[in-house]
């Protein structure tokens, strides 16, 4: 009388296993066809999505150089206090601007490269907008070795990966096309005996040499 549990329970659990098939094959065959047309752009999507990082940190660049041009067209020059609490991409200073106002930019110091809190350090900043504060003596330049590092890692990765990608979608079509090929009828009249082998005509009543 003990197995009769347990067939009950192996019962349900069949049971459960063949709900949950009914449910899940067809949302995971109607994902198959959502992104099966994807599939077969995937040499295109890799590649575009590396013109995006790209064409993004390419910005990035354009960006720091503006605020550097802001800086240079209005700069006032002060000794921050490098505070707690910050990280990177943003470490926070404090400093005292030329009309006596102490303050804190929310967006941070930019180029803050080695900075440590507590440590006192030369800034450069807007003087309209004091929002913009960098590290006295530092440009944008600072971001084009880690943005040149960070393009050639992601090119090496990308690149190949396309090629391959492309490949294997060649290969696919060739295979295909081969196939149907191999597979279409024979036209009428294609491999009869009055044509020779080199695609010439037999003539009729020609004997064997």
């Amino acid at each position: 009388m003990s197995r009769l549990p347990r067939l009950g329970t192996m019962r349900w659990l069949r049971e459960l296993v063949r709900q949950a098939r009914e449910r899940v094959v067809p949302v995971l065959v109607a994902a198959r066809e959502i992104v099966r047309p994807a599939g077969r752009r995937a040499p295109e999507i890799v590649v575009v999505a590396g013109l995006v990082v790209t064409v993004l940190l390419g910005l990035v660049l354009v960006a720091a150089a503006r605020n550097d041009a802001h800086i240079d067209a209005n700069e006032g020059r002060a000794v921050a206090e490098v505070l707690e609490g910050g990280s990177r991409p943003h470490t926070f200073v404090r400093f005292t601007a030329d009309d006596g106002a102490v303050l804190t930019p929310e967006k941070g110091v930019f180029y803050p490269r080695g900075l440590q809190p507590g440590q006192l350090v030369r800034v450069e900043y807007d003087r309209t907008d004091p929002e913009l504060v960098r590290v006295a003596g530092r440009t944008w330049s600072e971001g084009l070795v880690p943005v040149a590092l960070g393009l050639v890692v992601l090119w090496a990765v990308l690149a190949p990966s396309a090629w391959l990608l492309a490949r294997a979608r060649r290969r696919r079509r060739d295979a295909e096309a081969r196939a149907r090929w191999q597979g279409s009828p024979v036209p009428p009249g294609a491999g009869s005996s009055d044509e020779r082998e080199d695609g010439e005509p037999e003539m009729a009543g020609a004997g064997s040499r």
